[in-house]
């Protein structure tokens, strides 16, 4: 395990925890924002994946998903 792995994984993390307040409150961002955020952190993510950054992969993947509940909030 590479520190940068580490440090990678807990940013990552930060951001889906930053996410939590979007996805309880009643405004959210576009849908072209959500979409755009979802396509840019899976290239990231399939970065992280042929670097062997398997922490940072799963977090990534958690921002992902919250991501992807904004997208189909906003759809609602």
């Amino acid at each position: 395990m590479v520190w940068q792995d580490v440090v990678i994984m807990a940013a990552c993390f930060g951001f889906a925890f930053a996410l939590i307040p979007s996805i309880k409150g009643i405004q959210k961002p576009a849908r072209a924002s959500c979409l755009l955020t979802i396509i840019l952190l899976t290239a990231i993510g399939i970065c992280f994946g042929t670097l062997n950054l398997w922490l940072s992969l799963a977090a990534q993947i958690t921002v992902i998903i919250a991501w992807c509940i904004l997208l189909v909030q906003r759809r609602v």
